[in-house]
């Protein structure tokens, strides 16, 4: 073995990894959660019992030192299959010592959850360092095949004062929040968003832009139940009081991250985001909120979205990512191909209702030179 390979061995830390029983995770999760400076909203109890109604089976482990501290925390969403086989996804984390998540945590996953075949893959939110890939790979994790999101977000530091924020922001973007403050509309707290109203403004703007379903109302009925005293959620609406525009964030210690958000075409319009978005920085700063995750960015796939959130003075980051291991390679190769056929089918329906809506329009265009040549026809005669 090479020195290098030495070293890296050495890095590994002794922890001894836990399940524990929900009623204890209820107690003790979260607090200890926002202990750890790469904690992530998508690591809290909430988030587990908001997929339970979702048919995932929240698992919460927990790794302690010789002390008896919890040094590293693991929130995985369990789905089982027959014969043995499961999946385990884990979002945002694990979270603390990167050390402890070597082939113990593993061991420990395979032995509490009764599997003999699993799939298990994480997505971290935590800011990738060399240091930190070199480990993974050295104790038998690999990069995904077919990662389901972006590594590459923005993160916006809340510490700063708010003229100092203010000021920050690109030129471009401080004119459209002064444009939307000129409009004759009203941004509220809202502690119980109504799932029929948001449902709607979801489907005008997906149709709108041709993307796939965001939230099914389902979804959105368990976010708002399970996950309330994690989520900031701001509403707008117009000088009839009718919705144009919301945004919802999950928090969690230190940080929070957006989640949710639509607009109408009059809140477009309007430059409603702009206003909500701000509303939000601002209440998160109140709360003693330090960093704010703008979530994913593409700037080849979604330019629009992308300079909307570079142009709030937020920096890029690049997170550590998606890594899988499996029990086997034909399970690890089997759970690759399963997610990325998963993928490009839901690529494959919003490009096709992008399709279908083009169509469309060219349809109505055709069907309205018709009826403008008949009527010219017509007045000639």
């Amino acid at each position: 073995m090479s020195k290098s390979c030495d070293k890296l061995e050495s890095l590994s830390v002794m922890a001894n990894w836990e399940l524990l029983t929900n009623e204890t995770a209820s107690r003790i999760w979260d607090v200890n959660l926002a202990r750890f400076a790469d904690c992530s909203p998508f690591q809290s109890y909430a988030f587990g019992q908001y997929h339970q109604n979702l048919g995932w089976q929240p698992r919460h482990w927990a790794a302690t030192d010789e002390k008896g501290d919890i040094i590293a925390m693991c929130l995985g969403l369990l789905r089982p299959f027959p014969l043995g086989f499961g999946m385990l996804w884990c979002v945002g984390g694990p979270v603390g010592d990167v050390q402890t998540w070597d082939d113990s945590l593993r061991q420990t996953i395979l032995a509490t959850t009764g599997l003999k075949r699993l799939y298990l893959r994480f997505r971290c939110d935590r800011e990738r360092t060399v240091a930190d890939a070199l480990f993974l790979n050295h104790h038998g994790w690999s990069r995904s095949i077919s990662p389901m999101t972006s590594s590459f977000s923005m993160e916006l530091d809340l510490t700063r004062g708010e003229d100092d924020l203010f000021s920050n922001l690109n030129r471009r973007w401080r004119r459209n929040l002064r444009s939307a403050g000129q409009n004759d509309f009203k941004i509220k707290f809202c502690a119980n968003p109504d799932v029929e109203e948001i449902s709607r403004v979801y489907a005008e703007m997906e149709a709108r832009k041709n993307l796939p379903a965001q939230f099914s109302p389902e979804k959105l009925e368990n976010l708002f139940k399970k996950a309330a005293g994690n989520l900031i959620f701001y509403r707008c609406e117009d000088e009839s009081g009718n919705l144009i525009c919301f945004r919802g964030c999950l928090t969690i210690g230190n940080r929070a991250c957006d989640y949710l958000a639509a607009a109408t075409e009059k809140g477009r319009e309007t430059r409603a985001s702009y206003a909500v978005l701000w509303k939000i920085f601002q209440h998160c700063r109140e709360q003693g909120i330090e960093f704010y995750d703008l979530g994913g960015i593409d700037p080849w796939a979604n330019p629009g979205v992308y300079t909307f959130k570079k142009e709030t003075g937020a920096r890029e980051v690049e997170f550590l990512g998606e890594w899988d291991w499996a029990t086997s390679p034909a399970l690890r190769f089997l759970g690759n191909w399963a997610i990325g056929r998963r993928q490009n089918r839901k690529s494959a329906e919003s490009t096709n209702a992008a399709t279908g809506k083009s169509r469309g329009r060219l349809a109505n265009i055709l069907k309205s030179s018709s009826k403008k040549r008949y009527a010219a026809a017509q007045a000639v005669r």
